[in-house]
């Protein structure tokens, strides 16, 4: 299961993973293909998962100078 932080993000997952299903059905895609999109997304999720995790950081630094 992809859990994403807000429906804009599901949105998009959405959007990108029906295009490469609807490409790789009418295309008659290459695995090889297939798998360099796939790869893409997961860059993409990669790079939210940093930007969320240095998000969560920088909140959970200004709770404890709150403290």
């Amino acid at each position: 299961m992809i859990i994403v932080r807000d429906i804009h993000d599901a949105m998009t997952m959405k959007k990108k993973l029906s295009s490469l299903a609807r490409r790789a059905f009418n295309q008659q895609m290459a695995r090889t293909q297939i798998i360099i999109e796939l790869l893409d997304i997961c860059e993409d999720l990669e790079k939210n998962i940093e930007r969320e995790e240095k998000a969560n950081e920088i909140e959970f630094e200004k709770l404890l100078e709150a403290s």
